[in-house]
């Protein structure tokens, strides 16, 4: 098992946020996915769901690695965005609300990275690269917010 500041329990407790975190924003994605209408904005958040699927792959390979795997059950989320749940809301609403989304990943890797000493290589090198994959998926969304500015919010 890694040694890690905080313990082994702290180092589970910071995997399984992260695994809620993408479970959450792969079930955010698939909201959005059928909201959308823009074949370009589709097929980017295709990708940007298939991201996530693989970081959920490697988080639960890491944790079992560590001994602890983890049960989809227990850290899978319910969806809590109102605008990617209830349908009344346009697409800006929607590209916000998968931003958030993306900087709560954000926050979460960098917090991971930052606080966690005795990593091994590999667990270190692929929340780095899913930290920079998370900062893409953000900013794709600030861009597209930013080129959509001024969007009412329209019921679906």
């Amino acid at each position: 098992m890694a040694s890690v500041i905080g313990g082994e329990a702290a180092f589970i407790g910071s995997l399984t946020e992260l695994i809620e975190l993408n479970w959450s924003a792969v079930d955010a994605l698939r909201a959005a996915l059928s909201r959308m209408s823009r074949p370009g904005d589709k097929s980017r958040l295709a990708s940007f769901l298939s991201d996530h699927e693989r970081h959920l792959e490697e988080l639960a390979a890491l944790a079992h690695e560590l001994g602890d795997p983890p049960v989809e059950s227990a850290v899978r989320p319910k969806l809590k965005s109102k605008a990617l749940t209830n349908g009344m809301a346009g697409e800006r609403a929607i590209l916000e609300a998968m931003r958030h989304y993306e900087e709560d990943s954000c926050a979460a890797y960098e917090r991971m990275i930052s606080s966690r000493e005795g990593l091994s290589d590999r667990a270190r090198d692929f929340l780095r690269q899913s930290l920079a994959v998370e900062r893409r998926h953000r900013e794709w969304f600030a861009e597209q917010l930013d080129a959509r500015q001024g969007l009412l919010l329209l019921p679906l």
